[in-house]
């Protein structure tokens, strides 16, 4: 295509025509946005001085801001097609050179020095042309120092050579415009110094931009510019230390970004930074937060007896240490060497660092479920948990509660922290009667989170017998909360100690036992499960009842039953468990019709008889086959009438509780009759694979023995606290569960 100079108002008056045009081809239609209106600022930023200072070209900048410096502008050509040319080739061309007219530098001839985009000129001074900001404040400068720091050399290719970008018609240029970010900086600061201090929406300063990015060299350069001022170094001081809307100084930023010569250097060119903010987060708390050891050593390095270690909503360094490891900690206990006012420091909501360490889930939660509570005080002397150290550099915080009433030791019991609890215990066993504002112990805060490992630990520790029976504000101990909660092994951690009462009412009148009552469901449930042998054990230890009637104590704690919401549950019920039923009266119908062995050829005798009938292997295989199909049946017989809605609930509820059963012996002999099948196969050849099959087989039958393991824990736990005489008590229906059980393998 051959070159013509065209004005910038012809050049513009095309592109915008072009892209109308376009517009209405692929029916684009923008919609103004009004919120976006609303926050836009007086003076917005020129898009040539921001595409210029976004991209560090320091030429451009020259250009723009200092016009005059260079002699006139270079005229910018657009390649504009031959007559004849398609509309789609020609709008291409057009588009090639489009941006570099409309970016980087003026359309037209030096005749007509408009500088023009979108109909928007420039200034023709700089002070004015850097009063322009972003949509969100920021500065020329703030752009510059936040997009590159320092000279970015020109890229190269393999072998050394500088890249160049190939134009339309195959002829190659290089790039004059290397970014320079560090000279554009230095320009706009000369042009504009004012800029230095100026703050975006946010509060932040091109300072907190260029260490909010890492762009050391690039803020110290300015820097520098700013202490050649007159009052200059209190002036460095000032924008150093200046905050922004969040309380934060350049210290900060340069933390966050973890560089830590950023952050040794700016301490060494401002040392009262680290003194920043009085209140809110410091730079140590952030460092601390952010794990960054090696900048939290250089704050403390300091020694500034102003350092600033305060934190959010009242907190300070300490607080944050306490959460992140044993190394933290210490660091900060030496620094303050152990200054009482900052161990027991309370923050907005009355927690000492101690709460907060005790509150922590690390080492502490990790060595107690490994080893469990019988090694809890073999605990090394060198193990550098937060809170061994701030129990031996304060252990008077064990003693401070916070707003809520709640102690460390509660802290530790909510969160489960067995060793916490017992390192707190250790030296401070006074606490263990600390009650929160709810009147209760950290025994009654561990049962009430299920924390079976703390209440094993305190039951087993007579040190701990006197809050067994603290009741809280509500009357209830420890054993009503476990009755609550219905975790057996909790409860049966305080059945077993002969310290606990049974028989202590809470502020209602009730006792454990009453409390038991009130919480079995009504209606269709699993008639063995543990809220129903807490009760069990309950009464098989003499627990007593309340002094309220009988009949009043129905009345208040026993709801009555909802025909229609158990009508639903027991058709549910059928159904699933009438698909069980079913698939396993099927696999037994086939396994009597395909025998394993096969069947004895017609030809000889007892032709059609199976091959290996007689043995006894054979028969037992049969009849458990026959026991399997027969009980599968009942059950499915069962269920049908259990789902039924026309029967009565009362009627439906044996038929189903008749089903389980019959389902338990079928499935038991199915079993029977594959481990049997497998023998019978196997056995001939490979007796060894054939016991072992029977083996694993037989490991399965103890599943449905959970009930029968289950009383036999509880009476070993009445045991305990009754004696021997609870063993006759209870022998007989041990004996009827086992009966029931394996009864089938009598008949087998």
């Amino acid at each position: 295509p051959r070159k013509e100079k065209v004005a910038s108002s012809i050049a513009l008056a095309r592109y915008v025509d072009v892209a109308m045009q376009t517009q209405l081809i692929v029916g684009v239609i923008s919609v103004p946005d009004k919120s976006a209106e609303a926050c836009k600022p007086a003076d917005v930023i020129h898009p040539e001085l921001l595409e210029a200072a976004s991209r560090g070209h320091y030429n451009e900048l020259v250009r723009i801001l200092l016009p005059g410096k260079n002699g006139a502008a270079a005229e910018h050509t657009i390649d504009l097609p031959r007559e004849g040319t398609s509309g789609a080739l020609g709008f291409l061309n057009c588009l090639d050179c489009l941006p570099h007219a409309l970016c980087g530098g003026k359309l037209g001839s030096s005749s007509q020095s408009t500088g023009a985009v979108e109909g928007q000129p420039l200034p023709s001074s700089p002070a004015t042309l850097l009063t322009g900001v972003t949509f969100q404040g920021d500065s020329a400068l703030h752009v510059v120092v936040a997009s590159g720091d320092g000279r970015t050399s020109k890229k190269k290719d393999g072998d050394g050579r500088t890249c160049k970008k190939k134009a339309g018609d195959g002829r190659t240029s290089e790039n004059k415009d290397d970014p320079d970010f560090l000279k554009c900086a230095e320009l706009i600061y000369q042009e504009a110094k004012h800029l230095l201090d100026i703050a975006n929406n946010t509060g932040d300063t091109p300072l907190h931009c260029a260490a909010r990015a890492g762009h050391g060299d690039i803020l110290f350069s300015l820097i520098d510019l700013a202490k050649k001022e007159q009052g200059g170094e209190a002036m460095a001081t000032e924008v150093l230390t200046k905050s922004n809307k969040r309380g934060e100084t350049v210290l900060h930023e340069a933390v966050r970004f973890g560089d830590e010569k950023l952050v040794s250097d700016l301490v060494s060119a401002c040392p009262s930074l680290v003194r920043f903010p009085l209140e809110g987060t410091s730079a140590l708390y952030l460092a601390i937060s952010l794990g960054h050891k090696s900048i939290v050593e250089q704050l403390l390095k300091s020694e500034d007896p102003e350092l600033s270690y305060s934190g959010p909503a009242g907190q300070n360094a300490l607080h944050a240490a306490s959460l992140h490891g044993g190394g933290m900690t210490q660091k900060i206990l030496q620094w303050s060497k152990n200054n009482a006012a900052i161990i027991g420091h309370l923050d907005d909501f009355g927690s000492t660092p101690l709460h907060f360490a005790a509150s922590a889930e690390g080492k502490e939660m990790e060595e107690a479920s490994n080893f469990g509570t019988q090694f809890l005080f073999q605990r090394r002397a060198d193990d550098p948990t937060p809170v061994r150290q701030l129990l031996g550099a304060h252990k008077y915080s064990a003693y401070r509660p916070d707003n809520k009433g709640q102690y460390p030791i509660h802290i530790a019991a909510t969160m489960g922290n067995c060793k916490v609890v017992t390192l707190i215990l250790g030296n401070c066993p006074e606490c263990a009667g600390l009650r929160n504002a709810h009147g209760r112990t950290f025994l009654h805060v561990a049962v009430d989170m299920r924390w079976e490992k703390i209440v094993d630990y305190a039951t087993k520790n007579d040190t701990f017998a006197s809050i067994l029976n603290m009741q809280d504000n509500n009357g209830d101990t420890a054993l009503h909360l476990a009755v609550q909660v219905g975790v057996l092994r909790i409860f049966r951690n305080l059945l077993r100690n002969n310290h606990v009462s049974l028989n202590l009412a809470n502020h209602k009148g009730q006792t454990p036992a009453d409390l038991s009552r009130s919480t079995i469901p009504v209606g269709f449930y699993h008639k063995t499960n543990a809220r129903m042998w807490i009760l069990w054990s309950l009464l098989k230890a003499s627990a007593l009842n309340g002094n309220d009637r009988r009949d009043h104590f129905q009345e208040k704690n026993i709801h009555k039953i909802d025909e229609g919401r158990e009508s639903k549950k027991m058709t549910e019920a059928s159904q699933m468990t009438g698909i069980g039923s079913v698939l396993v009266a099927t696999m037994a119908f086939a396994a009597a019709l395909t025998l394993p062995g096969g069947y004895i050829a017609s030809e000889q005798k007892n032709g059609g008889t199976p091959t290996l009938a007689g043995s006894y292997a054979f028969d037992a295989f049969m009849y458990a086959v026959a026991v399997a199909f027969i009980c599968s049946m009942l059950a499915t017989f069962s269920l049908m009438y259990s789902g039924m809605a026309t029967v009565d609930l009362k009627i439906r509820n044996d038929y189903f509780s008749q089903s389980v059963s019959w389902m338990w012996n079928s499935s038991r002999s199915l079993l029977v009759a594959f481990a049997l099948g497998v023998y019978l196969v196997l056995a001939p050849r490979d007796g060894t694979t054939a016991i072992g099959v029977c083996i694993l087989t037989s490991g399965t039958l103890l599943f449905r023995n959970r009930e029968v393991g289950r009383i036999l824990i509880c009476t070993y736990t009445l045991h305990k606290r009754v004696g021997i005489i609870i063993w006759p008590r209870v022998a007989t229906k041990i004996l009827i569960m086992i009966f029931q059980s394996y009864f089938v393998y009598i008949v087998i």
